[in-house]
């Protein structure tokens, strides 16, 4: 990913997801749903929303297609984009992975810090490792969560989605704090 604002500099979900439609149909049904037709794919954006349906360059031969899906945001917000935009093809998904970046540990420090976890298993010291079905890539600039698909087997959205962020809020947790809020006053 790269530095500049794209896909790949933001932290997103990405699922990898096949259906039986043409492009054409595709294009004609998300367009209904206020999708932007880009140069890649299609994306719908609010605030700092987005999410993106980007179909293959190399597609496979016959009626099903493939596509990847990116968002950012919550998997709540997520599911419903998915299920609205593409729900009713009954798609079936293949993968499920966050890119994380690494701000604060660069890839050696992360790998040093997972290989000192007992609750992950390494698989490679030079950066993979596994905490229950999800598995933790350290690549050279983010961590790449990922659940995958046997062979002719399908996942079930949701709860590959929960098992990631389960992962993802342990590496990377929300501090919040609840004496920030001191100094705003009340205007009476």
């Amino acid at each position: 990913m790269q530095k500049d604002g794209t896909l790949e500099s933001q932290n997103m979900y990405k699922i990898t997801c096949f259906a039986a439609i043409t492009e054409e149909k595709l294009s004609n049904a998300l367009r209904a749903l206020r999708f932007k037709k880009t140069k890649e794919g299609y994306e719908w954006q609010l605030d700092s929303a987005i999410f993106k349906i980007i179909p293959f360059e190399n597609q496979p031969r016959g009626k099903t297609k493939g596509f990847r899906v990116y968002f950012n945001g919550s998997i709540e917000g997520g599911i419903y984009l998915l299920d609205t935009s593409l729900g009713w093809l009954s798609p079936s998904i293949t993968g499920v992975e966050y890119d994380m970046f690494l701000e604060y540990f660069d890839n050696r420090e992360w790998v040093k810090n997972l290989c000192s976890r007992p609750n992950y298993k390494t698989l490679d010291t030079r950066g993979i490792f596994r905490k229950g079905p999800v598995g933790v890539v350290v690549s050279y600039e983010h961590l790449n969560l990922q659940i995958r698909a046997s062979k002719g087997k399908q996942l079930k959205i949701l709860d590959c989605l929960r098992e990631v962020e389960k992962v993802r809020e342990e590496l990377q947790p929300v501090y919040f704090d609840l004496f920030s809020c001191l100094g705003t006053e009340v205007a009476i």
